[in-house]
């Protein structure tokens, strides 16, 4: 009976582990992040030549944001508000030559509140920010481009008491053409194989 019992243990490990492993992942040059382009320039550079491993703890923090994804998606479509699509794939092209860069990301929702189009981005956190974190804000210009919006929403959900606050966020087109600027740097830098400095 104990050997059954254990063999069913090692199979719930087995199951719990699997569903959290990740492969090693490298992105592509030529194509970016929304999410990775605020970072360290350095950061983004070693990514894109090496890969990025993902731990399984880091993988359960994912996973824990992903559920946390799931909630405030089922909340929202259980009000008066209108979701009009989640998971919203976006692609931003720069046509650069001699090619052309692609931003590809995804915008965790589109909504619509009495006729008005929104982005709504959700973020699982620690702690509960008392103002919206740039790199956030930055990645959510991205979304309000791309899906022709001019204002959005970070929703941040504390992980330990699923308390929540929430910003209004505007588009901001120098901030949107500074990032564009940014990605045609790190972009270089890849091709030219010169190794940024940390910023």
């Amino acid at each position: 009976m104990m050997e059954a019992v254990e063999e069913a243990l090692r199979r719930i490990s087995e199951a719990i582990s699997s569903s959290l492993r990740r492969e090693v992942e490298k992105p592509t040059v030529g194509v970016y992040r929304p999410s990775l382009i605020s970072s360290c320039m350095l950061r983004q550079w070693l990514i894109y030549k090496r890969g990025l491993a993902i731990s399984e703890e880091k993988a359960g923090i994912f996973k824990i944001g992903e559920l946390f994804h799931n909630f405030l998606e089922n909340a929202l479509k259980t009000s008066q508000i209108e979701v009009l699509a989640v998971e919203v794939p976006i692609q931003i092209l720069l046509p650069l030559r001699p090619a052309p860069l692609w931003i590809n990301g995804k915008a965790d929702a589109l909504i619509r509140v009495e006729g008005i189009k929104y982005v709504a981005e959700f973020k699982s956190i620690r702690r509960l920010p008392e103002q919206p974190l740039t790199h956030h804000v930055e990645q959510l210009q991205f979304y309000l481009a791309a899906l022709n919006c001019q204002n959005g929403f970070l929703i941040y959900l504390e992980k330990s008491a699923l308390k929540h606050i929430i910003f209004p966020v505007k588009f901001e087109s120098a901030t949107f053409n500074a990032l564009l600027n940014r990605v045609q740097k790190l972009h270089e830098a890849l091709i030219t194989d010169e190794k940024p400095k940390p910023d």
